[in-house]
């Protein structure tokens, strides 16, 4: 239910002509969905809904290094899986594929092939480290440290990612598709790099933490990112020293 003006009292006048654009919008969003696949067809129906992942990551990670130690401080990584597929692939063997579903637009590939190429690997970086944490929950199950489950999931490689757009800049669905490598050792390059790049990101949180001081916190470049709001409440004399 939408509000014209929502101030919490009974008398709140409903926004009638909002919701029945966002009625409209969602059922056109839902037939872009079945435009880009039936679902009685994702056999087996399908292997995976809404997976939980979940691993310990060394924190002190690097991916160019072969001394990389299983004793180095960890981190837990989690995420929910939309969607856990088989598929054909090319050379006709069956595959696993993680499917993520997206509301927003699909990325417009209109500029260089460089810039292109990256638009496409920061939309994937998500369903990357999605296939870094099955990765890791494998290996820990395959040498008896844990048992986070997926014993019903077939003993395929994981190969694909899809990112399912039921939107675009036509207003029609999309797909996008990113192949992690033929072998394995070409797919653990590409999740090896997604580990150390998760590594930096979180001895950088813990190195921030540690010297207790918000004004050290350099901001993203979204400009509509709350955290450029909050940016002042932090200066010396307000709120910080406080």
């Amino acid at each position: 239910i939408l509000f014209k003006i929502d101030n919490g009292s009974e008398d709140a006048e409903r926004d009638l002509e909002a919701e029945r654009e966002w009625g409209t919008e969602a059922l056109r969003l839902l037939s872009n969905y079945f435009k880009l696949e039936d679902p009685r067809r994702v056999k087996p129906d399908p292997v995976r809904r809404e997976m939980w992942v979940q691993a310990n990551l060394t924190s002190n990670y690097d991916a160019s290094s072969s001394a990389n130690s299983d004793d180095d401080d960890v981190f837990l990584m989690r995420g929910i899986i939309d969607r856990l597929d088989l598929t054909r692939l090319a050379n006709g063997d069956v595959g696993l594929r993680v499917t993520d579903y997206k509301t927003g637009k699909a990325p417009n590939f209109k500029y260089s092939r460089a810039m292109n190429k990256k638009i496409a690997d920061e939309a994937m970086w998500q369903l990357k480290i999605y296939a870094l944490l099955l990765r890791e929950m494998n290996a820990a199950k395959a040498s008896g440290r844990s048992n986070n489950g997926g014993d019903d999931i077939p003993g395929v490689d994981l190969r694909m990612l899809r990112l399912l757009y039921l939107n675009s800049v036509s207003g029609q669905g999309q797909y996008l598709d990113f192949d992690l490598g033929e072998t394995q050792e070409e797919r653990d390059v590409v999740l090896n790099d997604v580990h150390s790049e998760l590594s930096d990101i979180w001895r950088s949180i813990r190195e921030l933490v540690d010297a207790q001081d918000p004004t050290l916190f350099e901001h993203c470049d979204r400009k509509f990112c709350f955290c450029h709001k909050l940016r002042p409440k932090f200066e010396k004399g307000t709120v910080f020293e406080r």
